[in-house]
């Protein structure tokens, strides 16, 4: 596959600019994060159908094909989009925001750009045998990579919650939730009988003596677990777009907090050796991919 065309080019390059636009946190540019994550879909899906050797114009010749229509062409060329219910969300979106003039909250904009991302990390690797992180270097600086969750380790993962926090704390809180999600699944890896793709941590037992576990052993602060609960309650509202009166920066800052010394903690345990790290499959992914299926 070709990674160098036109098309491709331009939906990488409008999906680094609607990374750098989010991080400015001005809600007013926030339609056009939307817009741009559209149009990246839109120029990516049908840089695919060229490298098929399908036509991506209408009969007529004058006009490009619809997204909808790449949706189906691409499907007669078996490649796989199961992303595609969340696309049309935002193409939906897209469409609305350009012709009744919308204003997208911080919250939804960062929920499409997360799944974007996650989108192009995959069909990048399935169709084009390349890594988002690596295309996208000519174009971001580290430390919007690591925005992206392109660049893992504990101190930039926690660096960038505190940028999302400025932007957003809602969005800062829900990011930190799924990290730990994420964490959790990877270290309960040893469980064989756990459910992933229907697996709601919180509730099991063995995540509960493993709170127990990292507060006895030193890695996270006993307060931490004991407010465990608290976490949760302001993820939810996060996720939901629930709000509440009493709602506070100081109750978001606090739930950060919480999630910061549950990451921290269980990334030092993982360095110590006293964690085990998910198994790679058969195709290189982590067992604990899916996590983000998992509800909360």
């Amino acid at each position: 596959m070709s990674d160098d065309s036109p098309l491709f080019v331009s939906a990488i390059e409008l999906l680094a600019h609607a990374t750098e636009l989010y991080r400015q946190g001005n809600e007013r540019k926030y339609k056009f994060v939307v817009l741009h994550l559209a149009n990246a879909i839109e120029l990516i899906l049908k840089d695919r159908l060229i490298d098929a050797g399908v036509s991506i114009y209408q009969q007529k010749r004058s006009q490009t094909i619809s997204i909808w229509d790449s949706f189906d062409k691409l499907q007669k060329q078996k490649v796989n989009i199961p992303e595609r219910p969340i696309m049309e969300l935002l193409i939906d979106d897209r469409n609305t925001i350009q012709h009744r003039f919308g204003f997208p909250d911080a919250e939804t904009v960062y929920f499409y750009l997360k799944r974007v991302v996650a989108f192009f990390r995959r069909f990048l690797d399935d169709e084009y045998g390349v890594a988002l992180v690596d295309v996208l270097k000519p174009y971001l600086d580290i430390e919007h990579l690591a925005f992206l969750g392109l660049v893992e380790d504990e101190e930039s993962e926690i660096a960038e919650l505190d940028k999302l926090f400025e932007i957003s704390p809602e969005s800062a809180v829900l990011q930190a939730y799924n990290i730990i999600e994420k964490k959790v699944i990877e270290a309960l890896d040893d469980f064989p009988n756990l459910q992933r793709r229907a697996f709601v941590f919180w509730r099991s037992p063995e995540f509960r003596h493993l709170l127990d576990w990292l507060a006895t052993e030193g890695y996270v602060a006993h307060d931490t677990v004991k407010e465990f609960h608290f976490l949760r309650e302001m993820r939810n509202r996060a996720a939901h777009a629930a709000h509440f009166p009493d709602d506070s920066p100081e109750q978001w800052e606090k739930a950060l907090q919480i999630a910061k010394d549950l990451i921290c903690g269980l990334e030092r345990a993982f360095r110590d050796g006293r964690l085990p790290r998910a198994a790679d499959d058969e195709d290189g992914h982590s067992q604990s991919d899916n996590s983000d299926e998992a509800t909360g």
